[in-house]
């Protein structure tokens, strides 16, 4: 006879920015337990520990709590059907019923390649790539390595072969970055219980902000106004109307005409931090929107990420603007301009989302040094 235990909880100890915290299925299997994400975040207000269950005013209630249901009814009738069999059940049979895929739950490279193929749908294309980036670099570094093999001498030794490689010094904090993601979830399902390289510390390189002066935008917006090729034209205007926003190229991917009111601001909800934002828009703003149609009707008609930045690169060309920039110099772009014709960080602060006011002080200290190497320039003569 199988002694099992499941119960959903609510994992209140670590809280999202917006408040949520995640719901997790924990499962005792004669004496091994582990938690089960249901993917599924929720407000602590709405969670009924004693009924198991998420009350009615929690958006989305009814789908949370059939899957609540869902993997309970699941853990129980594999419970029931193995005592009927008089057959001993492991963890691993749970979650091949729950994930529909058996893995070598200890293998990192199967962890992250099964990771992918249960959540694949939630990540950005980007975030993809940079994890099948993680899994390959470290197959090729060790084919077979466990998360309990683990140790800050091992990543010292696959830091120095990505540096032998040519790796840049933010490629392998990247690479350290995303190799922490996956042991906190490993953390979080039981494979391991802390985490292996705690101790170890990887600085990441400061980067080079590259943003356009107000000078080379109102040479932009004359460019857009003249004649242009189709392509080329229609990445401008979604270009322009994020250098005038701050939005990032998930955002207006995602902006819709119901995101627009009154034709004066933009609220919706961050791609990148899930968080309400409103935006007001300045007439520059306004007069690139397109004619409103249908509420779910996305504004832009966006391109891919990799064509609009080579687009981006002709446009400069033949704007002869001699700045290599991707779709993201948009949102510095509107950052270092309206800070310095307002001078206003907390403001711009809020219109950017950013959490921490140290993250907008970062164009405050772009700004500074423009000012220093300008007085500089009386030194040479």
């Amino acid at each position: 006879m199988n002694s099992t235990q499941f119960t959903v909880k609510l994992r209140a100890d670590s809280t999202r920015k917006d408040g949520t915290s995640s719901l997790y299925l924990y499962a005792n299997i004669n004496g091994k337990r582990k938690y089960y994400s249901l993917r599924k975040s929720i407000l602590p207000k709405y969670w009924n520990e004693e009924k198991q269950e998420v009350n009615s005013r929690c958006d989305n209630w009814h789908i949370i709590n059939r899957k609540i249901k869902d993997y309970i009814s699941k853990a129980e009738d594999l419970t029931a059907r193995a005592n009927l069999d008089n057959r001993i059940i492991k963890l691993s049979d749970l979650d091949y019923l729950l994930r529909g895929v058996q893995y070598d739950h200890n293998n990192i490279i199967s962890f992250i390649d099964n990771d992918i193929k249960l959540f694949g749908e939630t990540f950005s294309p980007g975030t993809i790539a940079v994890y099948r980036t993680l899994s390959n670099k470290i197959e090729a570094f060790q084919k077979d390595i466990s998360f309990q093999e683990l140790t800050p001498f091992w990543w010292r030794q696959f830091e120095n072969t990505l540096i032998a490689k040519g790796s840049n010094k933010n490629t392998v904090f990247k690479a350290f970055k995303t190799l922490k993601t996956f042991i906190h979830r490993a953390m979080e399902q039981g494979v391991i219980r802390e985490n292996p390289l705690i101790s170890v510390k990887v600085d990441k390189a400061p980067g080079q902000m590259t943003f356009l002066t107000l000078n080379e935008i109102n040479k932009l917006e004359g460019f857009y106004k003249g004649f242009m090729t189709k392509d080329l034209k229609r990445v401008l205007q979604y270009f322009l109307f994020a250098c005038y926003t701050g939005l990032r190229y998930s955002d207006i991917v995602e902006l819709k005409f119901k995101h627009l009111f009154e034709g004066n601001y933009i609220e919706k909800e961050i791609f990148k931090t899930k968080t309400i934002n409103r935006i007001p828009l300045n007439n520059r703003a306004k007069a690139l929107l397109p004619k409103m149609v249908l509420n779910e009707k996305t504004v832009f008609n966006v391109y891919c990420n990799q064509t609009t930045n080579r687009h981006l690169k002709n446009i400069m060309k033949l704007a002869k603007i001699n700045k290599r920039i991707s779709f993201h110099c948009a949102r510095h772009t509107f950052a270092t301009i309206t800070l310095e014709l307002s001078g206003d960080i907390a403001a711009v602060q809020k219109v950017l989302g950013h959490t921490k006011i140290e993250t907008t002080q970062l164009y405050a200290k772009v700004l500074d040094n423009q000012k220093q190497a300008a007085v500089d320039k009386w030194n040479a003569v």
